[in-house]
């Protein structure tokens, strides 16, 4: 199969905001359409289509962060008829490659993921298991860092652009999150801290 990478409009992005994301991801992790269109107006966010053969199969939102060299994979997903077959794999290469090719300031991919630990039932827990696996299985590494934002506790993964990259860091981290949130917002609700699990096969799962 033939896959691009687009970087996605106003517009483009709209659509897919209304269409697909509503239903991947659960209302207490979505931010609000308005917020994601201000990061793209102020200019450190913006989003990614992957397209096979014309048609949209995926699609990842990321923050930019310039002057830790950094960036942030907010929301990442597969079309639920496309999934299955490998391609959540072929598409954080796609976006690595993008980065690579378009943003060389760039040196390193922030991957937040909901703790394992933090799970409320059994079904919960293997499917914070499934999706840590795969990122994993993409070359990002676990990483010490935790974040707990608005409420939602998450794991942080860490994946280097090319032969560039640099290593994970809470500063880096904290700078990102400063520029994504109002003061008043990042004071109340974000958490970063360290945890004791860390490294390439952490313990802690799914989008392909």
């Amino acid at each position: 199969m033939s896959y691009t990478v687009k970087r996605l409009a106003e517009d483009a992005l709209t659509e897919i905001y209304n269409t697909y994301m509503k239903q991947d991801f659960p209302a207490s992790e979505l931010k609000p359409l308005s917020h994601i269109l201000r990061s793209a107006e102020a200019g450190f966010g913006f989003s990614l289509g992957i397209y096979e053969e014309g048609e949209l199969a995926g699609y990842g939102v990321f923050i930019l962060c310039e002057e830790t060299k950094c960036a942030l994979l907010d929301y990442f997903a597969i079309l639920k008829d496309r999934r299955g077959g490998g391609l959540g794999h072929r598409a954080v290469s796609l976006f690595e490659t993008y980065f690579e090719e378009n943003l060389p300031g760039v040196e390193g991919l922030y991957i937040e993921s909901e703790r394992v630990s933090a799970a409320e039932n059994e079904e919960q827990r293997l499917t914070r298991q499934r999706r840590i696996a795969f990122y994993l299985s993409c070359g990002c590494e676990m990483t010490a860092l935790r974040s707990v934002l608005f409420g939602v506790d998450y794991s942080v993964l860490y994946k280097p652009i090319g032969k560039r990259g640099q290593e994970a860091s809470m500063t880096a981290l904290d700078v990102l999150y400063k520029k994504m949130f109002k003061p008043e917002h990042y004071d109340r609700f974000v958490r970063l801290d360290m945890m004791e699990e860390s490294g390439k096969n952490g313990a802690v799962g799914a989008c392909g």
